[in-house]
């Protein structure tokens, strides 16, 4: 469907960015000097990317060569094409390889930003291609005072309470060691201060060096058609507080995230099934459906940036949506990960996108999916060293947590087979107390290691033999998606028959993003993002300047 020009426009700009995740406001920077909108859906800006973790994985960016060195570009090309599987163009990954140092330049000279070193592994450290010391890189914490009021208008983040960056957690001994010694009261004092850290800190970094720039911003603006002209698109209609509001833009960059709660879209396009997405409820596959619209091709869609999730009972979207938070204490001792039928199905301390995977192998007899749902089973050795999302070690057990004095009696309160939880539990146990695990490799590699216990006797490795027992569900969880509108590497969006649509541009998880099916490391959703909004917006300027 094509929607013909307005006889007048409500208003006129430049650029249109549609979104204000990390992608959409480094587009926004990017466009510079011009005019430019940013229409947001939301009644604040930063979209998912405000709720991540802010990594960004930007190979032989500045943070990285000062800290490991320098890698042969050619090194990363092959890392990504073999993430990707074959499923991305060599131009497209050459091109997010050699503009990523420069766009991380960009970013500092046009904000108040700096980024850090993480200290990620790649999360396939036994290839030959990848980095043990990773390739991540994150903002140091960020004053939030710098803003003024204006901080009001960057979303809250429910998934990071207290402003810490990631290499703070991984220096204390990562998710295992630092609740331990944390400073708590200096953490709370940081937030009272108004400093940000992670994908918050990001968010507002890019939202003030928009605000000095004098990019224009609306809220509570849905981007739902876009008009065209002939063949070229020459504005946006968009809907504002119920009404309509047509905006003439000489070109116009998709930066509206991805798929993750229109459940029609994810029910047919997506690989496996998802119960639990991780971003907020407004992520609802806008950008695509603007591209779709107008006879954009689509690619990727059936991938997503998978990881196995737990629901934060007590806790919610401020529109009433569930919350469901990450699960890492799958990787450490003394845990392991079942299914109905009370068999392990995964190696659980591998990289948490590949791993969710394996949920949706599919069952011919039960016709769906075999591993759905899935089980955390944990020992009392492990609940007096380990956090369970938001339960500690001292903390009363809450009704969601499942509790038996024997397997048998865990594996009936949470519907698993009884045999084939204690079959299960047994033969791991004779294994892990060897520190082996012959039937997935868990432990085997620098990135498993990373994620475990540095101070246990195995990282990631110990028996479940001290009762009682607990359980709790592990969902298919999401933290994006990844497919949609295809694009050049210059960031334009091509039709079904790959010609280039005059005037529309785009970035972030509304494109077929560059790593395919495949996950190169922390920060490879939003690294690639960032890059392409600003090859798209440069590109978006250079077409609306003709």
């Amino acid at each position: 469907m094509t929607v013909q020009p307005p006889d007048t426009w409500d208003v006129s700009t430049e650029v249109a960015v549609v979104g204000s995740g990390g992608a959409g406001l480094v587009a926004a920077l990017a466009a510079q000097p011009g005019d430019v909108l940013v229409v947001e859906k939301a009644p604040t800006v930063g979209g998912t990317t405000a709720v991540s973790g802010g990594g960004l994985w930007l190979p032989n960016s500045r943070p990285v060569v000062e800290a490991v060195g320098e890698q042969p570009p050619e090194q990363a090309e092959a890392y990504i094409r073999r993430v990707a599987g074959d499923r991305v163009s060599d131009d497209l990954i050459e091109t997010f390889v050699d503009l990523a140092p420069g766009v991380v330049d960009f970013i500092e000279e046009q904000t108040n930003l700096e980024f850090q070193f993480a200290g990620y592994p790649d999360y396939h450290t036994d290839w030959a291609e990848a980095s043990d010391d990773g390739n991540m890189i994150e903002p140091t914490v960020f004053d939030g005072s710098r803003l003024g009021d204006d901080l009001d208008d960057v979303r809250d983040d429910p998934h990071h309470e207290l402003p810490v960056p990631a290499s703070e957690v991984y220096e204390a001994g990562g998710h295992a060691k630092f609740p331990e010694v944390a400073d708590f009261e200096q953490l709370q004092r940081r937030k009272e201060e108004g400093k940000l850290a992670t994908g918050r800190a990001l968010v507002a970094g890019l939202y003030e060096g928009c605000l000095d720039a004098g990019v224009d911003f609306e809220t509570n603006t849905a981007g739902k058609e876009l008009v065209t002209e002939g063949d070229r698109v020459v504005g946006l209609i968009a809907e504002q507080d119920g009404e309509e509001l047509a905006i003439e833009a000489r070109a116009v960059v998709v930066a509206a995230g991805g798929i993750d709660w229109d459940e029609d879209m994810r029910e047919n396009f997506l690989r496996g099934p998802v119960d639990a997405p991780m971003t907020p409820p407004d992520v609802e596959g806008d950008g695509v459906k603007l591209g779709m619209d107008v006879g954009a091709d689509i690619g990727n869609m059936n991938e997503a940036w998978w990881f196995p999730a737990g629901r934060a009972h007590g806790q919610q979207w401020e529109d009433g949506s569930p919350l469901y938070k990450m699960v890492w204490g799958r990787t450490l001792p003394g845990s392991i990960m079942v299914n109905e039928d009370g068999e392990r199905f995964c190696n659980e301390a591998g990289n948490y996108h590949d791993l969710t995977k394996t949920f949706h192998d599919f069952d011919p007899e039960k016709y769906g999916a075999a591993n759905v749902p899935a089980y955390l089973v944990v020992d009392q050795t492990y609940r007096d060293q380990y956090r369970l999302l938001s339960v500690g070690p001292d903390d009363e057990t809450p009704d969601w947590l499942a509790t038996g004095e024997t397997l048998r009696e865990l594996a009936a309160d949470i519907g698993v087979d009884p045999d084939g939880l204690e079959a299960t539990v047994s033969e791991f146990n004779d294994h892990a107390r060897d520190g082996e695990d012959p039937a997935f490799g868990r432990g085997e590699t620098t990135y498993d290691n990373f994620v475990g216990d540095p101070d246990a006797d195995h990282p990631n490795l110990g028996p479940l033999d001290d009762p009682p027992f607990y359980a709790m569900e592990i969902h298919s969880g999401i933290i994006g998606t990844k497919g949609g509108l295809v694009t050049r590497p210059n960031g334009a969006v091509v039709d079904v028959h790959g010609d280039a649509i005059p005037g529309l541009f785009a970035a972030s998880n509304s494109t077929a993003h560059v790593m395919g099916m495949g996950y190169a490391g922390a920060g490879a959703t939003l690294g690639p993002n960032v890059v392409f909004g600003y090859q798209a917006a440069r590109h978006a300027s250079d077409a609306a300047g003709e």
